[in-house]
């Protein structure tokens, strides 16, 4: 009896230390925490973008990505960017991505819509709430999108 039971140990022993791994370790499509290495970039980004200096913003809303890939802010604001530029498919690409992971930021987003445009999220900082409220920003902002992409299929 001891003889099996030392038999079956090794097998237990790797089975308890692959579920202790997948429930322990966070999943690789998981947003980071919301630090200030990744509110300068977008502070910076969208400081940038107001004053009409896309590129600057661009980099900005792309290093912030780099620090954090699923971080809302950034994406929906490059989407603005690339609607701004009339890249709409690479506009929705952005906002779907952004949209993935947006009810996991619970930071309250300034925003500045743009009359026929899509509204700008930043300045996270600070102001938190009990849900996202990036997460129904980026909802409209897809469905300004999808109408504003119909609008240039039709022709009008």
């Amino acid at each position: 009896m001891q003889c099996r039971l030392l038999q079956l140990s090794p097998i237990v022993l790797i089975v308890w230390i692959l579920i202790s791994w997948l429930f322990s370790s966070p999943a690789a499509a998981q947003p980071q925490l919301f630090t200030d290495d990744v509110f300068t970039p977008l502070s910076l980004g969208y400081e940038a973008l107001r004053s009409g200096n896309n590129e600057a913003a661009r980099m900005q809303f792309e290093k912030a990505i780099k620090i954090d890939r699923y971080n809302p802010y950034a994406l929906n604001n490059l989407a603005v960017l690339m609607e701004r530029e009339g890249k709409l498919k690479e506009a929705m690409a952005y906002l779907l991505e952004a949209e993935t992971y947006a009810a996991e930021y619970l930071n309250k987003p300034d925003e500045i819509c743009d009359i026929g445009g899509l509204c700008l999220a930043v300045n996270p900082a600070g102001k938190k709430s009990q849900k996202s409220s990036i997460a129904p920003l980026i909802h409209g902002n897809i469905n300004l999108l999808r109408i504003k992409i119909g609008k240039d299929k039709s022709g009008g």
